[in-house]
């Protein structure tokens, strides 16, 4: 599920299970979200710019709040920046024409398979306008950065349990079906959100889609690790070069 395409269409197409993951990391009952209008909708099994680095899904939600929700597995230079600039389009696109206090504000969404501040680990997390004082006062809260690490549920609050953020988590990460079928025993909705998805792998077309984006995400992580070793044998290099010319810095010193 980690897998940003079928996490894409799953999303756009089992609405249920679109309705619970809002409400389970916006804490709110599924009763409260009366509905759910996806505004991008994709094509099921049609062709993924490979240029393409994630798969977002924006969603109205109760005719009012704009959200986009995506799934992020590659730890790429500049996700902050990227995240925050995507938050302020999606919030000033709306503003355009009409009165600034009528902005139903907007929320950036990433469930990240990856830790984003390492010193500061967290599973989920909100980010706002606020002030840098120990009052920590509240600029404006209408634009708002959630993030899920999706590497660190064992840092869940029990919150994140009682509103089944976990769960949702658990299901991205599950790996076998035995772990699928344990989440799917205990949480009715995960239970659905494994039928939808097993009916959607059984078209040709997405299991293709799906295969394509793990082949970019595998020709990406091997591209990283090479320029990450060529990092480290410069870095060799260099210091072979310093120790070399310290030792003819010596000699030639005692000419």
């Amino acid at each position: 599920m980690t897998n940003d395409y079928l996490f894409r269409i799953l999303l756009q197409e089992d609405i249920p299970t679109l309705r619970s993951i809002i409400a389970s990391f916006m804490r709110v009952s599924e009763s409260e979200i009366e509905e759910v209008l996806v505004t991008n909708p994709i094509i099921p099994g049609e062709n993924v710019d490979d240029k393409e680095i994630h798969l977002d899904i924006s969603v109205i939600i109760n005719n009012r709040k704009p959200i986009d929700i995506e799934m992020q597995t590659r730890n790429i230079t500049g996700w902050v920046d990227r995240s925050v600039l995507y938050a302020c389009r999606g919030y000033d696109s709306l503003s355009r024409g009409g009165d600034y206090i009528d902005n139903p504000g907007f929320w950036q969404v990433a469930f990240c398979d990856f830790t984003i501040f390492k010193e500061h680990p967290a599973f989920f997390r909100t980010f706002a306008l606020i002030s840098n004082d120990k009052e920590h006062v509240v600029y404006n809260d209408s634009l708002q950065i959630l993030n899920i690490d999706l590497t660190k549920i064992e840092l869940a609050t029990e919150d994140d349990r009682k509103y089944g953020l976990v769960d949702w988590a658990r299901l991205f990460k599950a790996k076998t079906w035995e772990e699928l079928k344990m989440l799917a025993e205990k949480n009715q909705n995960i239970n659905n959100a494994i039928s939808s998805a097993w009916q959607m792998t059984e078209d040709e077309r997405i299991r293709d889609q799906m295969r394509r984006r793990e082949e970019n995400e595998f020709l990406w992580n091997y591209i990283v690790n090479e320029a990450e070793r060529a990092k480290e044998e410069i870095k060799e290099k260099d210091a072979l070069i310093r120790e070399l010319q310290e030792k003819l810095d010596v000699y030639e010193s005692k000419k």
